[in-house]
């Protein structure tokens, strides 16, 4: 248990996959999803990713437990003991490319803890700069920590906090410095607008004047959305009018762990399938969270599928013009949302600026890294168009994000602005 404890401590520091490493353009494909494939049902995939039983512990509760000695686990603990080779960690390929893709300067911290830890693999204590820091209290220590007596004492699982890099006030940011806007001045030429209020009276411009109402395209829904087919204001505001619903149905029964299990389920059909990413299926539902809520629905069965659908349907949608338009909508909000900073990052991705930092990390981690940044870029990726048509809702459309939490169920939404 106490390697396992450390393994999720290192998963939280840094993350990396298990498959070979691709240029970011290459994930493209990863992404696209068509709801008209026949998934398998949850019956189905729950029976063929069954984990397997090590032991049968033959109780149920701790005070069913029979007061006689179990004669098979009595065996199995006794050729577990006799075996000189050691017992395989299940995910010790991960972490040992885990460990070594760490920056070194965090080896002093993370080392001697790991020399203390029985069942860390010997490849791992035996890198060089490993292997140095047993036994050893670092040098570098955070300058809020430096006057505590007898820190040398502390425990090597807490030499993590001990790194200057670890405290929020050592780190140095990089100043932005302030924009200001600035407009052009314009000088007023007084014979050019004595001729526009020749054509234009000035009547029009009154506060009580009358506005000519115009009926344009914002106004009409969209007949039958597909995956590419362009926004309207009516498909946007007729989508928020079905988040309150979305919310609700989340909330009820056990519907939101069903879903969750079924992502899991979801994500390692098509691992299996060639059809995701190892390890990193998970930001499919970053890029595409409506489509993949549907698809989760469909695998729990045609019962949920219909709770759903009564949701969507008194606003003209069946499920899959809902995805459809849901999913475009989170899109152009993201992108109507979007910060210098994050605009900042988008470009140096598309532009490859970050490919030599990424190239010194393993295959491994370079492709989770990849991977990553091609989702990142997905989740902007929306037309103009459809920016502006949900700019004319943006307000409601934030309200109603907020209430939940920038999540569709299981899925994320958007940052959170």
């Amino acid at each position: 248990m106490k390697f396992y404890s450390f393994f999720i401590f290192i998963c939280s520091i840094f993350a990396v996959s298990t498959s070979n490493a691709l240029m970011p353009q290459d994930y493209a494909h990863y992404f696209e999803i068509n709801l008209d494939e026949k998934l398998p049902s949850l019956s189905e995939l729950s029976k063929k990713y069954a984990q397997e039983e090590i032991y049968d512990y033959k109780y149920d509760y701790s005070w069913n437990i029979e007061d006689v000695f179990d004669s098979q686990f009595r065996q199995r603990i006794l050729d577990n003991g006799k075996r000189e080779k050691r017992l395989v960690f299940p995910e010790e390929k991960v972490f040992v490319q885990m460990i070594e893709s760490v920056p070194k300067e965090l080896y002093p911290y993370i080392g001697p803890y790991m020399h203390t830890v029985p069942g860390i693999p010997e490849k791992v204590l035996n890198i060089p700069e490993i292997k140095a820091t047993k036994n050893k209290f670092p040098e570098k220590i955070a300058p809020q920590l430096q006057n505590i007596p007898d820190i040398e004492f502390v425990s090597p699982s807490l030499y993590f906090i001990l790194m200057p890099e670890a405290w929020p006030d050592n780190q140095r940011y990089m100043e932005m410095p302030n924009f200001y806007a600035s407009y052009p001045k314009v000088e007023y030429k007084h014979d050019f607008y004595n001729k526009i209020k020749k054509l234009v009276p000035v009547s029009q411009f009154a506060p009580d004047a009358k506005k000519e109402k115009k009926v344009s395209r914002s106004d009409f829904r969209t007949v039958q959305p597909t995956q590419t087919s362009l926004l309207t204001a009516a498909d946007v505001a007729a989508f928020a009018d079905t988040l309150d619903g979305v919310l609700k149905f989340s909330k009820e029964n056990t519907n939101f762990s069903d879903l969750h299990r079924a992502g899991m389920l979801l994500d390692m059909y098509e691992v299996d399938e060639k059809k995701g990413i190892p390890n990193n299926n998970q930001i499919k539902d970053m890029v595409n969270p409506c489509q993949r809520l549907v698809q989760k629905l469909q695998i729990l069965g045609p019962k949920k599928e219909v709770e759903f659908l009564k949701i969507v349907a008194p606003k003209g949608f069946d499920l899959k013009t809902w995805a459809y338009t849901c999913d475009k909508t989170i899109k152009a909000y993201r992108l109507a949302q979007i910060n210098r900073k994050t605009l900042f990052e988008l470009k140096a991705y598309s532009k490859g600026l970050y490919l030599p930092a990424i190239r010194q990390y393993n295959l491994d981690a370079q492709m989770f890294q990849m991977s990553t940044m091609q989702a990142i870029l997905e989740m902007y990726k929306a037309p103009m168009s459809d920016v502006i048509e949900v700019k004319k809702n943006r307000k409601i459309l934030k309200d109603k994000f907020k209430k939940m939490d920038f999540m569709l169920v299981t899925n994320p939404i958007a940052m959170h602005y």
